[in-house]
């Protein structure tokens, strides 16, 4: 089931100011003390009376596992706890970006997932007492058995001097609500200097800033609108690495300005310029920055990682706790933070879960990653990454931009939604 844009945005509680609230109550009311903690405890469901699996992230990764395991563990009790009230398609928030897609068009319901007989608890996560086997959401506390982090990546704006006190500043496609910020300035843009910065990898959807100065300049081309369009990449190469070739001549052919090995620490809001940490000023008439992305700050309060969630890349299993997993973005593992790879490794977990709960389960597959990133709306070039079952690169396999490409890349997002939600 599909979800219109205004009820979407209206129940997420996003507004072009940031704000999101969860079951009504704001987030920033949601913490009690000084730690983040909530000052009374109290139950979101009775203790469980049978194996319980807590699945925290209603993403590709989350979902993914929590469909998995129900086939493979049809006994256990299985919760998926998420803040947004609709799932929507991450890859597809470049496409809302230049004007692609609309948000309609990704978002789904929920409900073909609880009627798998999963259950979908909305709340925001504050942290974790692994030592009680407890989760602390902004609704109450919940008991597990077995418990799986996918709860994707956090950015980390206070990375970037300035950027929490400017957030009206700038905009960016790696958010929901700051994608459709950026929608909205890009439609609203006249003309001058683009700047869209890099942060240092690993980062999710590795392509994605350099597919989305492509499809700019496609679409302030196609306006008659003039644009230098500038790239500030803390890396010293287009990510990711394989491609890393084809994206030096894409961008060159396409006018890009590219500047490796350039960190952006600071925005100048008032003298419109990003400040790298080689003392470059950058001028801009439209930003984007892209902060560092790190995991969800409770995973570090725990002591489970920082700025990824440590675990073993065969078994997805905490390197602390032996009934804590992550997948994901959220995870240190050798994998793309992609889309396609998180929903293999949420499959590849419900394995490794499902024999925790003393299951007899087949070895999962190893995971591998397929993605056409955009050179415009037409052509996608294409990238292969595979993997061994301990998380070795094998191969990589990249080609040059075709149109067959873009045509493949709308085909692999909606088999990864069909495969969840069945349209």
């Amino acid at each position: 089931m599909k979800i219109s844009r205004r009820s979407l945005l209206k129940s997420m509680g996003i507004s072009m100011a940031g704000g999101i609230f969860i079951n009504g109550v704001s987030s920033k009311k949601a913490f009690g003390d000084e730690k983040g903690m909530p000052k009374v405890h109290r139950p979101i469901l009775p203790s469980p009376t049978k194996k319980r699996v807590v699945i925290l992230g209603g993403g590709y990764s989350g979902l993914y596992c929590a469909t998995t395991l129900r086939e493979l563990a049809p006994e256990a009790e299985i919760i998926v706890v998420e803040k947004y009230p609709f799932f929507v398609s991450g890859p597809s928030h470049i496409d809302i970006v230049a004007g692609l897609k609309h948000l309609d068009d990704v978002t789904r319901s929920y409900d073909p997932i609880a009627e798998r007989n999963i259950r979908i608890v909305r709340s925001e996560v504050i942290g974790i007492i692994p030592d009680e086997k407890r989760v602390l959401t902004a609704s109450g506390d919940l008991e597990y058995t077995l418990l799986v982090i996918s709860t994707g990546i956090r950015i980390a704006d206070e990375d970037v001097l300035n950027l929490i006190e400017q957030p009206a500043s700038n905009a960016h496609a790696w958010e929901l609500g700051e994608t459709i910020e950026m929608r909205r300035r890009i439609e609203a843009f006249r003309g001058g200097k683009i700047v869209i910065t890099v942060p240092t990898a690993p980062f999710k959807c590795p392509p994605g800033p350099y597919e989305v100065a492509c499809l700019l300049r496609e679409y302030f081309d196609n306006k008659k609108i003039k644009a230098e369009i500038t790239i500030v990449d803390a890396n010293d190469k287009p990510q990711p690495g394989p491609l890393a070739q084809k994206w030096t001549g894409v961008l060159e052919s396409r006018n890009i300005n590219y500047m490796p090995n350039s960190k952006v620490i600071e925005i100048d809001a008032a003298g419109r310029r990003v400040i790298t940490d080689k003392g470059e000023k950058v001028s801009y008439d439209f930003v984007s920055i892209i902060p560092p992305n790190k995991a969800a700050t409770f995973i570090k309060d725990a002591g489970l990682g920082d700025p990824f969630m440590d675990v073993d890349p065969s078994t997805f299993k905490s390197k602390k706790y032996d009934n804590i997993f992550a997948v994901g973005d959220c995870a240190k593992v050798p994998y793309t933070k992609s889309a396609f790879t998180a929903s293999l490794q949420g499959k590849s977990v419900a394995h490794q879960v499902a024999r925790a709960l003393g299951t007899d389960v087949s070895e999962p597959a190893p995971i591998y990653n397929i993605c056409y990133p955009y050179v415009s709306s037409e052509e996608s070039l294409m990238v292969r990454a595979d993997w061994d079952k301990d998380g070795k690169m094998l191969k990589a396999d990249v080609d040059d931009p075709k149109k067959e490409y873009a045509r493949s890349r709308a085909a692999w997002e909606r088999g990864l939604l069909s495969g969840l939600f069945g349209t």
